[in-house]
């Protein structure tokens, strides 16, 4: 596998993106930005290296119920070299990735609206990375490190099945980011994920709405009493799983 070094782009080529978004929306949706790779004058280089073949290791969608983020996560993670978390909340890096090596994948991720004013929104969204939470879950780049970066801090499950069932269901990943509980704490987080992997190789009960939710309540409450940091991970794991069966309280 050969690795070449990813430039970042400069922060006025970056602003000027930003404020030529209406103006650059026919590049956006067929063109796109060779002239970002090809002027050195507009990014500079970075410690930061990726696989030269990275747009052809990506999976792009085809269909909305066939999204491989599972296999993109893992693929972006892999193939990026010198990424820190720290770097990884370098807007310049993401953007750049967006708009040249990730620039197809992302049209197909994430299709751009025909109508001009909602593409505004759109692209800025999934283009750019105003904000943390941007980085995290919008930007089509970051988002896939970043979630992977999350799902590496599980130790005994194999990445692949740690993303497998972190994404299986959107509103189940969206309950456990929005918790601090399980958000905050990387021993509670693994352990969730390890209970959340089991249920998808058995019967994906866990994955119910209702039944998710009313385990992160009970959990949350738990918490507000126990230190659930410093439990060892046996129990803690047993705890989870008592959460996450037991039937709704009549």
């Amino acid at each position: 596998m050969a690795f070449v070094t990813l430039r970042f782009l400069r922060d006025r080529t970056l602003t000027d993106l930003k404020s030529k978004v209406r103006a650059n929306l026919s590049l956006y949706r067929k063109k796109g930005f060779g002239f970002l790779a090809s002027d050195t004058s507009l990014s500079f280089e970075s410690p930061v290296e990726v696989a030269d073949n990275l747009a052809a290791l990506l999976k792009v969608p085809k269909r909305k119920d066939d999204l491989h983020d599972v296999e993109n996560c893992e693929v972006l993670y892999k193939n990026m070299r010198k990424v820190t978390p720290y770097v990884a909340t370098d807007e310049r890096m993401w953007a750049m990735l967006s708009h040249t090596v990730m620039l197809d994948y992302a049209r197909a991720r994430w299709p751009i609206p025909a109508d001009d004013n909602a593409a505004i929104k759109h692209i800025s969204t999934h283009f750019f990375a105003w904000t943390q939470r941007q980085l995290e879950r919008d930007n089509t780049a970051s988002r896939l490190w970043w979630i992977a970066h999350i799902c590496s801090r599980v130790d005994g499950l194999a990445l692949k099945k740690a993303l497998t069932a972190f994404l299986y269901r959107s509103d189940v990943r969206a309950n456990i980011i929005e918790r601090p509980t399980t958000a905050a704490s990387d021993r509670i987080f693994a352990e969730l994920i390890k209970v959340l992997s089991k249920s998808y190789d058995g019967d994906k009960k866990l994955f119910e709405r209702a039944q998710f939710r009313r385990a992160m309540v009970r959990l949350n409450g738990y918490g507000g009493y126990h230190l659930l940091d410093a439990m060892d991970p046996k129990p803690l794991q047993d705890l989870l799983s008592r959460f996450a069966t037991e039937a709704p309280a009549k």
